[in-house]
């Protein structure tokens, strides 16, 4: 039997047996009574556990897979989030002879050569790659990413797998109703196999540079591409605490609910005015400096959002924050989240009188237990009237919800955000965190529409400044044959005078504008 195909045979069949138990831990509910809870809690932790054991020994998006699902705290059990916790940065190392030969043969030159000092020792060992520190021949320090050898075959295997498993599940629970498997597919194709290409990281690393110039909250590596490749990433090294490391936070003397907003403003603004987000900002890729400002690292999966979606989440969180029913339910129809056919006018009618507990709800699932562990023992706590309830269950049953494409990263995303937090600050409110990035209220829009609108009253004077040399030329040739004879009315001089106001106006304009950008950077600089 090939390694392959063993590698398949075994991911399916693990697959398999954890559906059926989680089955019949569900179907023998009641024959347990009181003792549910610790029977479930024993399966979840044997499972979670296997599954780290199994992720570790197969490597590759096995344990993406699992990284995944560490920080779904709004699905898992807190079991499978411990476990799974281990999966982030713990992983066996590549012996260093042959991450030294990769970056040799990927920069053509002996490692003495390349760098001042190459620490053996890895910092991170990761699913696609690891991390060693060193420094370039002027003593900065930098972080050298190298690709695991062999990984992209090992990623050609486990997105077989993948298909495969989504269509054993489909059989099962048809979950085609509910999404389309074939943009599901597509989005892990493309998502994993960029992962592999590490020229396209770094330049996803500068393009948030890019856009988060004017927010002082978050610093990102530079990339030095004189020693980076496809399969060889060299940056600048960042030392900060880990954003799970509470202890290490306090002790640093950084402020908590501060953090927390910082880190939720910055994913509103990526989601929401850049339309361009980090789709993996678990615990290890997301650092804090000593003076608090968010440090991210790895930009190899990443995630855009259309100028119009981004319109439509703007139109739903405000209508979050205003408890529109009928505007959250015509968000919730225009993502698509709502298919064809679906009744928006009659579940409109039934969720606008409980819209106050609806919303509370949802966020409370967040900081409450998770939504497999309550239902699994029957614990789902609502604040909603229970025959109201059911019967906007049944409702919803009947009608067509539906996941949209390319949806899966950013959901992802959006709840490690959350998790992180409100790790950080339980009493954290979300949704007042996003309405400044909705309304217009943030600074950094305030800053970024009027840059947008000096760079558009630059252009516009560049184009009149064309016509005007233009112009010039004319009269000067005009001037040297002798054709040209100059008569200046009033009309004319107050033509001029006109024309040399709007002039000086767009100059100062474009002076206010360039004093804010170096404004801005001297205060990022701070």
């Amino acid at each position: 039997m090939t390694r392959t195909r063993f590698r398949y045979i075994r991911t399916f069949a693990m697959t398999v047996l954890f559906v059926a138990q989680l089955a019949w831990l569900k179907y023998t509910r009641f024959l347990r009574g009181a003792r549910q809870e610790r029977a479930a809690s024993r399966l979840y932790t044997r499972q979670a556990r296997r599954f780290v054991r199994f992720a570790i020994t197969m490597g590759g998006l096995i344990v993406k897979l699992g990284q995944f699902m560490s920080v779904r705290i709004d699905l898992l059990p807190k079991e499978y989030i411990d476990e799974l916790s281990q999966l982030q940065d713990s992983l066996p190392p590549v012996p260093t002879p042959r991450i030294i030969a990769t970056i040799e043969a990927e920069l053509s030159h002996p490692l003495r050569r390349l760098y001042g000092s190459f620490d053996p020792t890895p910092l991170a060992a990761a699913s696609l790659g690891q991390v060693h520190r060193a420094t370039l021949p002027d003593g900065t320090a930098v972080a050298v990413k190298v690709l695991r050898p062999g990984i992209e075959q090992l990623v050609t295997t486990d997105l077989r797998s993948l298909r495969a498993v989504l269509r054993l599940v489909n059989r099962w629970l048809h979950i085609d109703k509910y999404t389309d498997l074939s943009v599901l597919d597509a989005d892990f194709t493309a998502t994993f196999t960029n992962e592999l290409d590490y020229q396209l990281e770094g330049r996803n690393a500068e393009a948030f540079q890019r856009n988060c110039l004017l927010n002082p909250h978050v610093d990102i590596p530079k990339i030095y591409w004189d020693w980076s490749t496809k399969r060889v990433l060299t940056m600048e090294f960042m030392d900060g605490i880990r954003i799970d490391d509470l202890a290490g936070i306090d002790a640093a003397g950084i402020d908590r609910p501060t953090l927390a907003t910082n880190l939720g403003g910055l994913f509103f603004q990526m989601v929401l005015t850049d339309g361009f987000y980090h789709a993996d900002p678990h615990p290890g890729n997301v650092l804090v400096r000593s003076d608090g400002v968010i440090q991210l690292i790895d930009f190899g999966m990443v995630g855009s959002v259309t100028a119009a979606t981004r319109a439509e989440y703007e139109r739903l969180v405000l209508g979050l924050v205003r408890r529109d029913a009928v505007g959250i339910v015509r968000s919730l129809k225009a993502l698509h989240f709502l298919g064809p056919g679906a009744d928006t006018a009659r579940l409109t009618e039934m969720i606008e009188p409980y819209i106050d507990a609806i919303v509370g709800d949802v966020a409370n699932f967040y900081t409450g237990r998770s939504i497999v562990d309550s239902v699994m023992s029957g614990h789902v706590s609502l604040t909603i009237d229970p025959a109201a309830l059911t019967e906007i269950q049944q409702f919803i049953y009947t009608q067509p919800i539906t996941l949209p494409g390319q949806t899966t990263f950013l959901g992802k995303a959006l709840i490690t955000v959350i998790g992180l937090t409100l790790r950080l600050d339980p009493a954290m409110d979300l949704i007042g965190t996003a309405t400044p990035y909705v309304t217009g209220d943030s600074p950094f829009q305030v800053v970024y529409e009027l840059l947008e609108k000096a760079g558009r009253d630059g252009f516009d004077l560049v184009k009149g400044m064309v016509p005007t040399a233009r112009h010039l030329m004319s009269v000067a040739t005009k001037l040297d044959d002798g054709t040209l004879e100059v008569e200046l009315s009033r009309s004319v001089e107050r033509r001029l005078a006109e024309g040399q106001k709007r002039q000086t106006r767009t100059i100062v304009r474009l002076i206010l504008g360039c004093t804010a950008v170096l404004t801005a950077v001297q205060l990022r600089r701070r």
